[in-house]
């Protein structure tokens, strides 16, 4: 249909109506499905921390050298909360947890072999793989940085015991550190949403 020079006009601005109102009522939905899935995140980190508390508080802490170099360095600050955003800590909390999986099946395979219950490692794995899950459907890609390293064979039950202690260690302060990033997040995409209003 060929169209009048003088009806061009109102049909582009027809168009570009229809494309902002489409821009508008989309931007809220958006806004409200990252809130909810910070929410989710923060709320499985924090139940995380009481497993996690809860196996650690089992164990019979004993004085030992840490060995294990492999896992998630956690020299974060306090100070490193003003500066969090989303995708940098999304990112990181990823790798974190894939790298504790990791680490959790090689004590669960020694556990299997020695004819320990590995039971309460193994729910620990999965639980830890489902919010890998959970954290990957928000980021879509896989970091490129994720490279896991040979892990040293595991000769006795001492040397297990040793290394599934310090990885719950390890794994106890990574989850005070994300539940206290995710909360300072969400607190500011509220605050944002807020302003916004």
């Amino acid at each position: 249909m060929k169209l009048l020079p003088d009806s061009t006009f109102p049909l582009i601005v027809l168009m570009t109506c229809v494309e902002l109102f489409t821009f508008i009522t989309a931007r809220p939905a958006n806004i409200t499905q990252g809130k909810k899935e910070l929410k989710r995140l923060y709320t499985e980190m924090r139940t995380l921390l009481e497993i996690v508390s809860k196996e650690r508080h089992g164990n019979e802490m004993q004085e030992f050298e840490q060995s294990l170099t492999s896992l998630p360095s956690l020299n974060y600050k306090t100070a490193d909360l003003k500066t969090v955003e989303v995708s940098s800590t999304l990112g990181q909390l990823y790798s974190g947890l894939k790298s504790f999986k990791f680490h959790l099946d090689w004590i669960q395979q020694k556990q299997e072999e020695m004819g320990s219950d590995y039971s309460k490692t193994k729910k620990l794995a999965r639980r830890i793989e489902d919010m890998s899950h959970t954290v990957f459907n928000q980021i879509g890609t896989t970091p490129s940085e994720l490279v896991h390293p040979s892990l040293s064979p595991l000769n006795t039950a001492w040397e297990a015991y040793q290394a599934n202690v310090e990885i719950l260690d390890k794994l106890y302060y990574f989850c005070i550190w994300y539940v206290r990033a995710l909360g300072d997040l969400k607190h500011k995409q509220l605050s944002a949403q807020l302003h916004d209003a």
